[in-house]
């Protein structure tokens, strides 16, 4: 299923692959980069917490599971975006999957994150495991909660004071996707 290569807007060539070990250390700066870039993360710029060491068992540990996956989006080899998919292999919620997602401020409105969420989704369905995907969205990121609508998902759900965000608590809605 991966590598995926497709045109984006701006007519580079973007590369879709799973995540391995060795993309750590760049996976690491792209993180603490995009982080610094907007208030829609669960962490600001400077505070991704993983070693190189950690990050690179939690890459490993996607690698190798049925109903995770860490997703990089590539233009001539630099991350611009990624997405991660994280499950339980607990029998009772195997089924259900969380993600996030971000991508680079620069490379916004080109079609790299609807590019990761397709691939993504069409992971979900072959694997015969995955039949909900979850997210949590800061409520007033109304472009992303319209982007996740017009993929399918669903509110469901909303969380008051979810995150805290420059002094100020933000609230958020839980969407989901059945993939049935």
């Amino acid at each position: 299923m991966f590598p995926k290569t497709t045109i984006l807007k701006n007519g580079k060539e973007l590369t879709i692959r799973e995540a391995r070990a060795a993309d750590s250390p760049q996976m690491i700066d792209y993180l603490n980069q995009v982080a610094g870039e907007t208030d829609f993360l669960t962490f600001g710029g400077g505070e991704f917490w993983m070693t190189v060491e950690e990050e690179s068992k939690f890459v490993e540990a996607h690698y190798l599971s049925e109903n995770q996956i860490s997703l990089l989006a590539l233009v001539e080899e630099e991350i611009i975006g990624i997405l991660n998919v994280n499950g339980t292999p607990k029998k009772r919620v195997k089924h259900c999957v969380d993600f996030g997602i971000s991508v680079l401020r620069s490379h916004w409105g080109i079609g790299v994150g609807s590019t990761l969420m397709n691939s993504m989704i069409e992971w979900a369905k072959s694997t015969g495991v995955i039949r909900k995907i979850n997210l949590h969205v800061l409520a007033d990121n109304k472009r992303a909660i319209s982007f996740y609508k017009n993929l399918g998902f669903e509110e469901e759900g909303f969380i008051k004071r979810d995150t805290f965000v420059n002094g100020e608590f933000k609230d958020s809605y839980v969407m989901g996707l059945l993939i049935d």
